[in-house]
């Protein structure tokens, strides 16, 4: 793979001055009931709270932005199972550019109606049976549009590497140095761009990549050193975190800077929407609620050490939280 395209601390500032006036500066939230519990000092990063409900925005619109001057396209085109689809046509709306986003049919109706709010097309597919880059790239051929991958781009892993800068500024305040940073990771866009950030700072700091135990394909691949995929035939509540298998760019990236990966299971996830709804007031989603899950589940050490998880997304199914929280 050609160097350039791996992203550089410079990249993510860069994207940090794009993105100022457009993002929500997340809270790095200090949990002291869990702190006292575990004895240690636990942080939660609420991009819960984000534009759109979830970090995508910040991918998005950096994309955008770097590359639509350049390319000369009539609208912008995206695949994904809500989160992104959402963030992307957030950005698209701010250059005035309509988005058109391929979305599984069993995506959360909840996603479908937060993308539709925002003025985009969606075009449906079978996760199962279908190949959501090739019917995108199609799209995006015929109707001269703009493509923003959700995860497996320099511009996009950069957008979300503001994150880390954003904690390593928050963290000043409360003295600390981050021991261990927990990552919901899907296709790996998210921990690539935060752990960019946070090793370029804190060498030291170990950084973890955190899925479904039924969608572990990470975890296996930084285990293998190779790509392996995931058993697509598999359920998860976790719908934001159900790629088929890492990115090309995302792997090379993590593959040399990640610690290793943890997998929770649904019913932990669930317990964790539990506890952020009764202990933070927060609604986190299934798939931004595996970091918090694996501190719950004593899933890595954290005595006296600072541990911090990100939540990174908000958009849950209105049933799944009325189990959750019942």
């Amino acid at each position: 793979m050609n160097h350039n395209n791996i992203i550089k601390y410079n990249d993510i500032v860069e994207a940090k001055n794009n993105l100022s006036t457009h993002i929500i500066e997340t809270p790095l939230i200090y949990d002291h009931y869990l702190s006292k519990k575990l004895n240690a000092n636990i942080l939660f990063k609420a991009e819960n709270i984000q534009r759109t409900g979830s970090f995508k925005f910040r991918g998005a619109y950096n994309k955008i932005y770097r590359s639509i001057s350049k390319n000369n396209a009539s609208g912008i085109l995206a695949w994904s199972s809500g989160n992104h689809a959402q963030g992307v046509a957030e950005a698209a709306n701010i250059f005035n550019l309509k988005a058109t986003i391929v979305m599984p049919k069993d995506a959360p109706s909840i996603k479908i109606q937060g993308t539709k709010s925002k003025g985009a097309k969606i075009i449906f597919y079978n996760r199962k049976t279908e190949d959501r880059e090739k019917i995108g790239q199609t799209i995006a051929k015929q109707n001269n549009l703009l493509i923003v991958p959700p995860y497996d781009d320099k511009f996009v892993i950069s957008g979300q590497g503001t994150i880390g800068l954003e904690i390593i500024e928050q963290l000043k305040k409360y003295n600390l140095l981050p021991d261990k940073i927990l990552v919901p990771t899907g296709g790996g866009g998210l921990v690539a761009g935060i752990a960019t950030a946070i090793k370029k700072k804190y060498k030291n700091s170990n950084i973890y990549c955190v899925e479904p135990s039924k969608f572990s394909d990470y975890s296996k691949s930084l285990k293998n050193m190779k790509i392996v995929k995931n058993n697509m035939n598999n359920i998860s509540i976790c719908d934001s975190l159900l790629a088929s298998e890492p990115g090309r760019i995302t792997f090379k990236i993590n593959s040399t800077l990640l610690k290793r990966g943890i997998t929770v299971s649904d019913n932990q996830v669930l317990k964790a929407i539990n506890y952020a709804y009764k202990n933070l007031g927060l609604i986190v989603e299934p798939g931004g609620a595996v970091a918090l899950a694996a501190i719950l589940n004593n899933k890595t050490y954290v005595k006296n050490k600072t541990v911090i998880a990100i939540l990174s997304g908000s958009n849950i199914d209105p049933s799944i939280l009325k189990t959750a929280i019942s």
